[in-house]
């Protein structure tokens, strides 16, 4: 009797097409004749697929030509056995739902070569390609010396879509964008062009159209800026106007794919505010600008500082300053939480850049007070929101649950691993991942009243995913930025879920194989050469090209 056996070391294309391979190397005969893709890599293959597919996993099952009795009965009684089949069929389908579960496998060669490369390779998005191929040289723009006819249906959506969803609260004390900065936009060119910009760059992502209009406006407000800054003086009304452009200029790259250049506008916005400091007698309008100038300035400032490292001889020290809160613990509806917290969240970030020797020598002592004032904030509602149930609670206390998260994140790191009074490192994931719990059922339960505000928590939702190691919490994250995406009202939704992947790949490939760091310690000892890197997301945006992600 001949055996028949079965090769398992042919490559992928005869083995897909049922046939035989001489197996030469690199490619076989076959291949070379048909012009077909050869290859004899290593596939994974994992147990949830199998079930998924209804197929043996392995050698779990066994390869067989012999004809089977229960052929042999459906051959002889055809209605039985189309009876049978569909029952199997049935029960073959419901075993698939039951065995069915959430799986990542999007880890691809080139994240494997990244991860072995220790992060020095950079990978080129997508996103980015798609910037540069949108740019060519056949690009006409709109004449200097009039409008476009884009420009009524911009500027109306600036007003009645951007303004009215850019705060919790839309009135004159609470809304700068609507009361200070639209009436100053349509008297400044610059700012007119600013605020037209941030409209074409919010529609065109929904509709292209508005891509040109979009490139046109910021040129042009560039090109107003340049020409302000070019002068040798500035009374008070060209520095507010000043400030202005930049603050809508940085607003714009962040929108546009959070485009790495707003971190120098906010550069050169803190230089300007330095210069406008100086200037004695500044009228009540430009005293009100000036104050939602810091706000801005130190929001964007301090949670960069959560995301990558801020280079800390260019920004100073924040100042917070809104004679219309009641109180530091009242509920910024522009930010969406309070001043007390943003200072909080300044704190914990001055922990994580701490030099290493400091982390190492860090106590517990010094982080329970602020984990302590952290869990005891109340955050009060402003008196425009009474209902405690609006989402301007709800907003606030997900920014809360997200210091506290990152917090534990610092601690639990290894480079801080004396800071946990018990040594403990089970104990910080489980609570960390009962924060982002919290975090993610806060927001998915306020999640239809959150959507219709510019107000987002996006930052503490973006920690909440990058902490997040069940399938089920990933899920349920990346459902949640697909609703944000689909709005098609935030540029900068898109570039954060490529991190959190990014941060996803280099976990699950970090779990896999502790070699690697194993190998690369004792040479980061003899060179002196260490990661800069805090935050796995902070490696993440370094291995993207060096992305400065904005979660405001």
């Amino acid at each position: 009797m001949t055996t028949i056996t079965r090769a398992r070391t042919g490559c992928w294309t005869c083995r897909a097409r049922r046939v035989k391979c001489d197996e030469t190397h690199p490619i076989c005969r076959r291949c070379a004749r048909r012009n077909s893709p050869c290859g004899y890599g290593i596939r994974l293959v994992w147990h949830e697929e199998s079930l998924a597919r209804g197929v043996c996993h392995g050698r779990a099952g066994v390869w067989s030509k012999r004809v089977d009795s229960s052929r042999v009965r459906e051959k002889n009684n055809p209605r039985q056995g189309t009876d049978s089949n569909d029952r199997e069929t049935r029960q073959l389908k419901e075993a698939k739902c039951q065995s069915r579960t959430w799986m990542f496998l999007n880890t691809t060669m080139k994240d494997l070569e990244i991860h072995f490369d220790g992060g020095r390779m950079r990978c080129k998005s997508a996103m980015a390609q798609r910037r540069c191929e949108s740019l060519n040289s056949g690009i006409t723009t709109i004449p200097h010396d009039g409008r476009s006819n884009f420009d009524p249906i911009l500027m109306s959506f600036f007003e009645q879509t951007i303004c009215s969803s850019s705060t919790l609260v839309d009135n004159s004390l609470y809304n700068p964008y609507r009361y200070l900065i639209l009436p100053m936009a349509l008297e400044s060119q610059g700012l007119y062009h600013a605020t037209l910009a941030i409209a074409a760059n919010t529609l065109k992502l929904s509709d292209t159209k508005y891509s040109l209009p979009a490139l046109e406006h910021h040129s042009r407000a560039l090109g107003h800026l340049r020409a302000l800054l070019s002068h040798e003086s500035w009374g008070e009304k060209e520095l507010d106007e000043m400030l202005g452009l930049v603050l809508m200029l940085c607003w714009f790259d962040i929108s546009d794919n959070s485009r790495s250049s707003w971190v120098t506008h906010l550069n050169g916005f803190q230089d300007l505010s330095r210069t406008r400091q100086e200037r004695p007698g500044r009228s009540i309008h430009s005293q009100e600008l000036a104050s939602f100038f810091d706000r801005y300035f130190a929001f964007h400032l301090v949670l960069a500082r959560t995301a990558f490292k801020v280079n800390e001889t260019e920004f100073q020290s924040i100042t917070l300053a809104n004679n219309s809160l009641e109180t530091p613990d009242t509920i910024d509806p522009y930010m969406g939480f309070s001043h007390s917290l943003l200072l909080l969240i300044n704190q914990v970030a001055e922990l994580a850049w701490k030099p290493i020797d400091g982390i190492k020598n860090m106590r517990f002592t010094d982080i329970l007070p602020l984990r302590r004032r952290l869990e005891g904030l109340e955050q009060v509602l402003p008196s425009e929101c009474e209902d405690p149930n609006t989402e301007c609670a709800a907003i606030a206390e997900a920014n809360r649950l997200g210091a506290l998260l990152l917090l534990h994140e610092i601690c639990s790191n290894k480079s801080s691993a004396a800071v946990n009074p018990v040594n403990c490192h089970s104990t910080e994931s489980e609570e960390k991942s009962q924060y982002v719990k919290l975090i993610l059922n806060l927001i998915l339960e306020k999640k239809g009243n959150m959507m219709r505000t510019a107000v987002l928590p996006l930052w503490p939702l973006f920690l909440a995913g990058c902490c997040a190691f069940g399938e089920e919490e990933r899920v349920i994250v990346m459902q949640l930025f697909e609703d944000l995406e689909g709005i098609h009202r935030f540029g900068n939704v898109a570039p954060a879920i490529e991190v959190i992947k990014m941060v996803w790949r280099q976990k699950d490939l970090s779990v896999q194989d502790e070699r690697k760091r194993e190998k690369a310690r004792p040479i980061e000892q003899n060179t002196g050469h260490q990661n800069e890197a805090r935050f796995t997301w902070e490696h993440a945006m370094t291995i993207l090209g060096g992305w400065k992600l904005s979660l405001t």
